[in-house]
């Protein structure tokens, strides 16, 4: 109990430190503002002091209340917002219960940002205000409030950047808007909605696909219960897989399929492991996350479920330094080793034409425990006993009006200590067995311990007006190495214990022009190159060192996955065409050419298998319709092919006569014919969409076990996916949100190739997932959220015998509430409220070859989070 203390202790003095330096930095700027004043006035006469009377001293907060009720009175309340049309312009009126500070205003291509410190939004009708098309010139107004207490005012010109005088008043602040002259194009940020992963900015009613949208704001709130982007993910977006508390999407796939992940349009996949260091990048530098589900081939192969693009932040004040530190424990028995703890510090600014920004986060786990307060042992993709470093910096200049070139670079490391692992006599009882926590305090001797490494470089360059057409220029390189743990396998397919690192590298880029044609029409066209590398090297480890010594010492070191080379080459032409105002049609085509090279090389098994090269190529369409029954209504169908180059998982162990160039079926691309419909709606306090779809593709690629092996391999045959997907959020007034997602699939493939159909695994396709949601604005200064998420059954794999297993139904609740104090936000999240005892579907999955993978999911866990920018 006293380490218990000592841990709670040293948290809440770290929180202390960083809220009393917010506070002493506004107290020690006020007292050199009012030395500065003095130093130029006469000294005052000479008076004699006397202590005031105690009753003439304003007393200090003695409750709870009193001293929320007098944080809330310090910051100023935006109770109502008028706009008015003038002779010349606007007017903008914010009234307010106690005067403003003076506000700082910047421009962002067309849009004028007005940003009020100290300050919240308080409208009766809840919610931000916006104003479309107050007067010709002005095409939006609208005010938001920000974290850490501001509010910001937008001004979006038509054609131009407005100008604005501003006058603070007693009552609240005044702007006189007068539109400004000439043409410019409008930027990302005067964009009211824009979605990026379809490479051009749309809004949203306008996409005849199925669109995700998380904000900033819901990245920070979902953040506070975990900053795994995974995790993010499968609680917000319908078509993805539950959280699975790994440190990759295992059993989490979108719509079936395997996804493309992008930050920032760089790819974060490599042919055959997948995006395992994703998870690991830091949410804090995260400005939004778009996803557009379905097969599309607009980014080349790996997008036969759909895209996922990471967009980071940018600047967008002249200087802004942010602060966090968290700490975070299982709420059971508060066990000493189940606390962790979050870091993370950054700037921001822009000086003339050149913007910057850097941040970095640190997060340091421990052990985690489940419902019933024991240990979860540690595991390939469990998330304990982690140091994970992050580093990401931007930079860019505005060469012209036109023109702009940006650097930005992302180095992530995650190392693992290896204190637990399961206890292997799971194995040997008989039934269904949770998995248990074994002390094994590894040592790895010379070898790297667990975990990845991922770096990102990324050139930009953007032209606005080249003979009349946008030309965006993308030049990137990608590292990345996974590291699991130890591999005991003695006995079964392997027979041996194995360690070793997964290596992918990859260089590539990206050109493409949008050219207008005609009034109505648009084409988008260009040229996609990727060059990737992968290998798989095993360290064979000495049995004895192992068992005796707790030591993972290398005996010698064989050939998992050859090296090998994958280039591609893609050429694509998209057009946009808005037949009348309310219809638009678009569509393209895509011609990917992919080379596959490989070097002579020897198995991990002893056989010799010639090299060579292989050439082959696929060709896939798009179209849509988009059809705006009204302002707020959208109705939209869509037909789109993706493909994917699956992973080579016949050079591990390839058949008797196998080489390079004498072809095998496993290198045909997968392409996905994929029908939607749905339809859109987007009022002032109501959003929803509903979506229906149907994939097909005659040489599917999903995973199936190798009976009595923990391992798998990769079946190419007929594969068909299908589902439903719903969203709606509402917000009813008196500061309240509601909303819910809704997402099922289910999919068959004929793997014997007899015609008939049978049901694909649940590490393809997972079981039906709804989530729901309460949130309360409960004061000026205090949110609070409740969550759900609920994922059913399924047994159809099971009962084909794709699962070893019938997936189980769990419901868990999360709880996160955010006040701000002083300058910053105090925030405090309880995942898995109800401490209810459940296994994510991944682990469920496992444990159908493998009780060691049984493992439960984290019970209930307390974090507190301090927040600051200034």
């Amino acid at each position: 109990m006293i380490n218990q203390l000592r841990y709670l202790t040293f948290g809440i003095a770290v929180l202390s430190v960083l809220v009393a330096t917010s506070v002493r930095a506004e107290i020690d700027s006020t007292d050199v503002e009012e030395l500065s004043n003095r130093e130029n006035s006469p000294p005052p006469p000479y008076l004699p002091t006397f202590p005031p009377p105690l009753s003439n001293l304003e007393q200090p907060a003695t409750t709870v209340e009193e001293w929320i009720a007098q944080i809330e009175q310090s910051v100023v309340q935006v109770t109502r917002v008028q706009v008015n049309a003038t002779e010349t312009g606007l007017e903008i009126i914010l009234e307010t219960n106690e005067p403003l500070e003076v506000p700082s205003t910047s421009a962002v291509g067309n849009a004028l940002i007005t940003d009020i410190p100290n300050a919240v939004l308080t409208l009766p009708e809840g919610g931000e205000f916006q104003a479309a098309n107050p007067t010709a010139e002005i095409a939006l107004v609208s005010v938001a409030g920000l974290p850490n207490n501001r509010v910001r005012v937008a001004i979006t010109g038509v054609d131009a950047l407005p100008s604005a005088n501003l006058s603070v008043e007693a009552s609240g602040l005044v702007i006189a808007v007068t539109p400004g002259t000439g043409v410019a194009e409008i930027e990302d940020d005067a964009i009211q909605v824009v979605v990026t992963a379809t490479r051009t900015e749309e809004d949203i009613l306008d996409v005849p696909r199925s669109v995700t949208v998380i904000t900033r704001e819901e990245i920070e709130e979902q953040s506070r219960l975990n900053r795994n982007l995974f995790e993010i993910l499968g609680t917000t977006v319908p078509g993805f897989g539950p959280p699975n508390q790994s440190d990759r999407n295992n059993a989490q796939t979108l719509r079936g399929r395997d996804v493309l992940i992008l930050i920032d349009g760089v790819p974060q996949s490599s042919n055959f492991f997948g995006a395992a260091g994703f998870a690991s990048f830091d949410s804090s530098t995260v400005e939004r996350i778009e996803v557009v589900s379905g097969p599309t081939g607009l980014y080349g192969s790996g997008a036969a479920g759909g895209v996922i693009n990471v967009i980071t932040s940018r600047p967008e004040e002249p200087f802004t330094v942010q602060a966090e530190v968290g700490i975070s424990a299982d709420l059971g028995e508060l066990e000493g080793d189940s606390f962790a703890y979050d870091l993370g510090f950054g700037f921001s600014g822009i000086e003339g034409n050149i913007d910057y920004l850097f941040n970095f986060a640190g997060r340091f786990t421990n052990q985690f425990y489940d419902a019933e307060g024991d240990r979860i042992p540690q595991n390939n993709p469990t998330l304990s006993g982690a140091t994970v470093l992050n580093f990401f910096g931007r930079s860019g200049i505005d060469i012209t009006d036109e023109q702009r070139l940006q650097i930005s670079a992302s180095h992530v490391r995650d190392r693992r200590e290896v204190d637990f692992i399961t206890d292997p006599i799971v194995q040997d009882i008989s039934g269904r067995q949770r998995a248990r926590a074994l002390a094994a305090d590894l040592s790895f001797d010379e070898l790297e311990r667990p975990g990845n490494t991922t770096t990102n470089i990324n050139l930009n360059y953007t032209h606005d007006d080249v003979f009349g057409s946008r030309l965006q220029a993308q030049a990137y390189y990608w590292d990345n190495d996974v590291t699991d743990f130890p591999f005991d396998d003695r006995g079964g397919f392997i027979d041996a214990i194995v360690y070793g690192p997964f290596l992918g590298e990859a260089f590539g880029g990206r050109l493409q022009i949008e050219t207008p044609i005609a009034q109505p029409l648009e084409l988008l066209w260009g040229v996609d190159y990727r060059n990737e590398r992968n290998e798989n090297i095993f360290f064979v480890i000495d049995p004895v060192a192992f068992d005796e010594d707790e030591v993972v010492r290398s005996l010698e070191e064989r050939t998992w996955l050859p090296p090998y080379f994958v280039d591609q080459l893609g050429l694509f032409g998209q057009l946009q065409w808005d037949v009348t105002p309310d219809l638009a049609f678009s569509g393209g085509i895509r011609q990917e050419f992919v080379e596959l090279r490989a070097d002579d090389y020897t198995t991990f098994f002893g056989d010799d298998i010639e090299g060579g090269t292989v050439n082959f190529d696929a060709t896939v369409f798009n179209a849509g319709l988009v059809y705006r029954a009204t302002d707020n209504i959208s109705l939209f169908a869509s037909f789109s092919q993706g493909f994917s180059v699956p992973g080579f998982f016949t050079f591990i162990n390839p058949p008797a006569g196998f080489s390079i160039e004498g072809g095998f079926e496993e290198l045909e691309a997968q392409k996905v014919d994929n029908y939607e419909i749905g339809v859109r709606g987007r009022w002032d306090n109501l959003q929803a969409s509903l979506a229906g779809y149907y994939a097909y593709s005659e040489q599917g690629a999903f995973l199936q076990n190798i009976p009595g092996t923990a391992l798998s391999t990769l079946i190419r045959a007929p594969q068909r996916n299908y589902g439903v997907e719903a969203a709606i959020d509402w917000q009813p007034g008196d500061q309240w949100q509601l909303g819910t997602t809704f997402g099922w699939n289910e999919g068959e493939a004929d793997a014997d190739d007899d015609g008939e159909f049978l049901a694909l695994g649940t590490f393809d396709v997972q079981p039906w997932k709804l989530t729901a949601y309460v949130q309360h604005q409960t004061t000026p200064t205090w949110n609070n959220r409740l969550q759900l998420l609920y994922s059913g059954n399924r047994d159809r794999g099971f009962e084909d015998g794709s699962d070893g297993v019938a997936i189980e139904e769990y419901i868990t609740f999360d709880l996160i509430s955010q006040f701000q104090l002083g300058d910053g936000t105090l925030s405090l999240a309880v995942e898995n409220l109800l401490d209810n005892q459940y296994f994510p579907v991944f682990s469920q999955v496992a444990s159908g070859f493998n009780d060691a993978g049984y493992l439960a999911a984290r019970g209930r866990r307390v974090s507190l989070t301090y927040s600051i920018s200034w």
